[in-house]
């Protein structure tokens, strides 16, 4: 007969297993709407930083508040003009384009013919003959884009509104869930806060450095490109390939080789500061998750999300350690999503 201590001790791990499974089952099947709304949530952590740093120079709430929004238009502002104007850019130069890759056609066209490739159906007239018949469905995403985008800053702006009263709600729930366990929150919440207030920073540099260096070698849509950098800069390990392959391409294509080799090595300059003297000497502290849980966090998050769960994976991982970390009965989950102990750290006496 099996003793009910034993049982007792499954049934903690067991519960809050399922549950977090039953959790995530439903964020998948809501991932249009979660994803959306989980973005809106890390906007609305940053720019309701920078109003308590407002509020810490001597402003009042309500002129903070405004001069918060002020920032927040004007950086939403920047983002339409610069991908409108690359957007812009980008068809007064398909000419040019089509011309320089007619002539690398001629050039490859003995090599396509022995590969069975028909250089004429790759000239860029037929690729956009051939994809004409999508321009309705093209609209339409396009349009979906804009309502996402509006239906992103809304929120943002509503949390920004309720940003104190919200605070103070889930302190209230916190004391009654996890009596005493409140300052301890707060002290993780506020090293994670300060975590993505700080990787903002950096990519922020990382982003107009990037955007400089690609400015000065002759990249076109450098600010473009600039801004790519600091927001694929949220994405550990990865992003920074994500953010310097497009640009390299368009060099070599539009500039030669040696153009794109100095945009990689340029970029990974600007990288190699940002990411090992800038972040370090800014952040106090490692990120607290295990190297190997925050690639798989990239997978799962995306999964489960889609690509705004590839952007957030760090913070949503960083907020699923934190509420572990709070419970007697989840805690060990904490401690696996965590860095490996250091030597001599938990062990007896």
């Amino acid at each position: 007969m099996i003793s009910p201590q034993p049982m007792s001790e499954v049934s903690r791990i067991l519960v809050p297993l399922a549950a977090a499974v039953i959790v995530l089952a439903g964020m998948k099947a809501a991932a249009a709407i979660i994803g959306p709304i989980a973005f809106a949530i890390f906007l609305s952590v940053i720019f309701g930083s920078l109003l308590h740093w407002f509020e810490k120079k001597g402003l009042t709430t309500r002129k903070a508040l405004i001069l918060t929004l002020v920032v927040f238009f004007a950086i939403v502002a920047v983002f339409i003009i610069v991908i409108a104007g690359s957007f812009l850019q980008l068809l007064s130069d398909l000419p040019l384009y089509q011309q320089e890759l007619e002539a690398s056609l001629d050039l490859l066209s003995p090599y396509l013919l022995s590969m069975g490739i028909d250089p004429s159906s790759l000239t860029l007239q037929e690729i956009i003959n051939s994809l004409s018949i999508e321009i309705g469905s093209l609209i339409r995403q396009l349009w979906n884009m804009a309502i996402l985008m509006a239906m992103i800053i809304l929120t943002t702006l509503f949390l920004l509104f309720e940003a104190k009263g919200f605070s103070k709600k889930l302190q209230i729930i916190i004391e009654d869930l996890c009596p005493g366990d409140l300052p301890r929150f707060i002290t993780l919440a506020e090293k994670n806060v300060g975590y993505l207030i700080i990787r903002t920073e950096v990519n922020l540099a990382m982003g107009i450095g990037t955007a400089i260096i690609l400015g000065l070698i002759g990249v076109k849509y450098a600010v473009f490109w600039g801004f790519l950098a600091f927001l694929l800069g949220f994405i550990p390990y990865v992003g920074f390939w994500l953010a310097v392959i497009p640009p390299m391409i368009l060099a070599w294509f539009d500039l030669g080789l040696v153009p794109a080799i100095l945009v990689l090595v340029g970029s990974g300059i600007v990288n190699l500061l940002a990411e090992y003297l800038m972040f370090p000497h800014l952040a106090a502290r490692g990120l607290a998750l295990s190297t190997a849980v925050v690639f798989i966090s990239l997978l799962f998050w995306g999964w489960i999300l889609g690509g705004f769960g590839v952007l957030l994976a760090v913070p949503l991982t960083l907020l699923v350690q934190m509420i572990c970390e709070l419970f007697d009965e989840t805690r060990w989950i904490s401690l696996l999503l965590g860095p490996s102990p250091k030597e001599g750290t938990n062990k007896g006496p």
